[in-house]
């Protein structure tokens, strides 16, 4: 909307603006190599949970696509329904990321680099995941498992013999499933949520533990502790992507729809819509005593 302001459409009252005008905006660059197009479709708004704005978005974008285009970022895919993303990603056959794949992957990482800016060890310390789908919590924990002796799970009860014989034999390490979440809560020092079904008060965490949300859900406990870690920021610089209309922090999900599964350093842990060092996240959040 705000390109279609900056020429001669700035002087057309909004109303008077079509809802749909296609149009590539530029090339994102990468060593000079275009691995990206920002495309404009829509100047007003559209509820593309609405099949009719659907396909309306669906025929402007097949306009501009070309060969090379496979993959694609929705500003707000977020709020579009899993339907919705099927049907998109099915007509276009261009895939669209939601970040999955960096986030739990550089799960360690992350605490790894928090501890290390904390000057504490990872041996002694307990680590929480809940997560109600079975293949998300086995990628979870084999991936913690490298860092962690001592593992809780919850939240696949159903599948919880299958999901302990596949971390023993993938890693050697066997789980605790509590009977009662709620009596021990205190001791864990990390807490990975990826559900929206949380069966325990989270104002029962211990304050400095670290909390990673990776649900849809916007979790606030009843002392107003909002500074959990959504997600994890880049920055266009670092990463040698040149853009003019691209904010240069970016999402886990933007990263993963330029650049694939490529790895590299995080700069950022978001949380709430912020973007914070590790650091300054740390000694705001973690460090300072009487807040999260």
């Amino acid at each position: 909307m705000e390109f279609y302001k900056k020429g001669f459409s700035k002087y057309i009252p909004e109303f008077l603006l079509p809802k749909i005008k296609p149009k590539i905006i530029e090339d994102i660059l990468k060593e000079d190599k275009v691995i990206g197009k920002i495309v404009g479709i829509n100047l007003k708004p559209m509820d593309l949970n609405n099949q009719e704005n659907l396909e309306k978005f669906l025929e402007a974008l097949l306009e501009l696509k070309d060969e090379d285009s496979n993959t694609l970022f929705i500003e707000g895919y977020e709020n579009l329904s899993s339907l919705t993303l099927e049907s998109i990603q099915d007509i276009t056959k261009m895939k669209i990321f939601n970040g999955e794949y960096t986030r739990l992957s550089n799960i360690l990482v992350v605490i790894r680099k928090i501890f290390s800016i904390l000057k504490e060890d990872l041996e002694d310390k307990e680590i929480l995941v809940v997560c109600d789908e079975k293949e998300i919590a086995k990628r979870i924990i084999k991936e913690i498992s490298k860092g962690f002796r001592f593992i809780t799970s919850i939240g696949c009860e159903e599948y919880n013999d299958e999901i302990y014989e596949y971390i023993l034999d993938e890693t050697g390490l066997s789980l605790f499933y509590p009977i009662s979440i709620h009596k021990i809560l205190s001791r864990y020092s990390v807490i990975i949520n990826y559900t929206e079904k949380l069966e325990f008060d989270i104002s029962k965490v211990k304050r400095n533990a670290i909390v990673f949300n990776f649900s849809k859900i916007d979790l606030k406990d009843n002392k107003n502790r909002t500074h959990f870690i959504e997600d994890y920021g880049f920055d266009f610089k670092e990463l040698g992507i040149k853009t003019e209309w691209i904010n240069h922090k970016i999402t886990s999900s933007l990263f993963e729809s330029l650049l694939g599964m490529e790895n590299h350093s995080i700069n950022y842990l978001i949380s709430g819509n912020n973007y914070y060092s590790l650091k300054d996240y740390v000694n705001l959040f973690i460090k300072v005593k009487g807040r999260f």
